[in-house]
């Protein structure tokens, strides 16, 4: 049987574009090898640019708001920082994640759940999906949203494992009077983790504790620097913390030249590195790419056409400019975080503006030109705290 597109992996970005193309009354697929719902390891806040996205209202599956952060700096020298208004909102991922599956089934999608897709042949015109055990579907197109893990990814579009964040999570029981205390702050570690940092992102009775950082950078050491952050932070003192820790990846932005893009298939969500490379957000970048890429994908099946230009551009003109300049944040910021954090102690203000830009009314661009323009400013200020902070700490 001959279907209009087949998706592997329904997150985020595999059940949305599988919404999208059903609701238009195409003949869709998802294949994805767990069973819904399913726990999915992740802080699961999303940035309140979901709010932008229309036609996706998920106020019913908000544990709590997120109105900003109390930050710390290997759990001391706490600082407040929260704003007036919503910047984030948590969830729970085996939650949302089912909603969107059963909304793409509701729409007319057909969901095939626990088959795990091997690899695709991609002909002049069609693709062949080949699924453990041998099973295989037929498709126009291809598209390949099975997150950070995916073999499918790694062979055909430039998915490198080396190009990875690495992560521990553990779920934390607690009240809910305690979390509604909490006045809908997450926590926020900068410092323990090379190259990353720690979280507490409250929801309804639970707590969810992580810490991530760059592969490179501190394999070998995030469980004991996980293992520090859980004993010495003031939120977790006295809770029971033998809940199981998981391990999961996270695919880093680093350049324009992941090959995201086939003839007659394309990678989206975590499989094509669409991932905040400051703050490792991806839900709101695999909801954002699977809209765009139903839009192209609809064009190809109407037209006859291949190379998703629609898609291509997104990518190129709206996505990738943000992204090289978060990734100059990150480097600043992780690779010089006690500096970072006297800043940040001194002017609150700082994190204030960029809240502005997890909410899509600022660009990542705009926010690191002013950020670098207030530390060139005080160049012998800042040099000295930065020497101090490499060569003279004892922390």
């Amino acid at each position: 049987m001959m279907h209009h597109v087949i998706v592997s992996g329904l997150g985020p970005a595999g059940a949305t574009l599988l919404y999208e193309l059903a609701s238009r009354g195409y003949d869709v697929v998802g294949i994805d090898r767990e069973r819904f719902p399913r726990y999915k390891s992740c802080g699961g806040c999303i940035s309140t640019k979901i709010d932008t996205i229309e036609g996706l209202d998920i106020s019913h599956l908000i544990e709590t708001p997120v109105y900003g952060a109390i930050f710390s700096y290997r759990q001391t020298r706490y600082v407040d920082i929260l704003s007036d208004e919503p910047v984030g909102y948590n969830v729970k991922r085996e939650v949302f994640d089912n909603y969107l599956v059963e909304r793409a089934r509701k729409a007319g999608a057909t969901v095939v759940e626990g088959c795990k897709v091997e690899d695709f042949v991609e002909g002049s015109h069609h693709i062949e999906v080949i699924c453990e055990g041998g099973r295989t579907f037929r498709a126009e197109f291809f598209v390949c949203a099975d997150g950070a893990g995916s073999l499918v990814a790694r062979k055909h579009f430039s998915l490198n494992p080396r190009e990875f964040g690495i992560s521990c999570t553990m779920e934390i029981p607690t009240s809910e009077e305690e979390t509604e205390k909490m006045l809908g702050a997450l926590f926020i570690d900068f410092g323990e983790v090379p190259h990353g940092y720690a979280w507490i992102f409250p929801k309804k009775g639970l707590l969810s504790v992580g810490m991530a950082g760059e592969s490179k950078r501190c394999r070998g050491r995030l469980r004991g620097d996980f293992e520090k952050f859980l004993k010495n932070h003031r939120v977790l003192a006295g809770k029971a913390l033998n809940g199981k820790v998981h391990g999961w990846m996270l695919p880093i932005y680093h350049s324009d030249g992941h090959p995201v893009i086939r003839p007659r298939a394309m990678a989206i969500g975590d499989a094509a590195h669409l991932v905040d490379p400051f703050l490792g957000e991806g839900i709101y970048y695999a909801i954002a790419s699977a809209r765009v890429a139903g839009e192209a994908l609809v064009e190809a099946i109407e037209k006859n056409t291949t190379g998703f230009a629609p898609y291509r551009e997104y990518l190129r003109r709206k996505l990738y400019p943000e992204f090289r300049a978060l990734v100059k944040l990150s480097d600043l910021v992780y690779g010089h975080p006690r500096l970072w954090y006297r800043m940040v102690e001194k002017e609150p203000a700082i994190m204030l503006r960029y809240y502005d830009v997890i909410r899509g009314r600022e660009s990542a661009q705009e926010f690191y030109r002013w950020v670098l323009s207030k530390v060139t400013r005080k160049p012998w200020k800042l040099l000295r705290s930065w020497l101090e902070d490499r060569f003279l700490s004892t922390g």
